[in-house]
């Protein structure tokens, strides 16, 4: 088994959540982030938990 580091050439049309057609700059911000192809409002909710996990840091310790 290869645990060599891939990068992503290709994303899907849709969006991995809620199946809406990807915009030309949704699949691209997909694949330089290397993340799931997601749509703006999804995408946005991924950050904004990002966020929120960075905020708390303080408090879980």
């Amino acid at each position: 088994m290869s645990l060599e580091e891939r990068t992503i050439e290709q994303v899907g049309d849709h969006c991995e959540e809620c199946g809406a057609p990807l915009t030309e700059q949704e699949q691209q911000q997909a694949l330089e982030s290397g993340g799931p192809a997601l749509c703006s409002v999804h995408a946005a909710e991924l950050l904004a938990v990002d966020e929120l996990d960075v905020e708390n840091v303080d408090e879980l310790a």
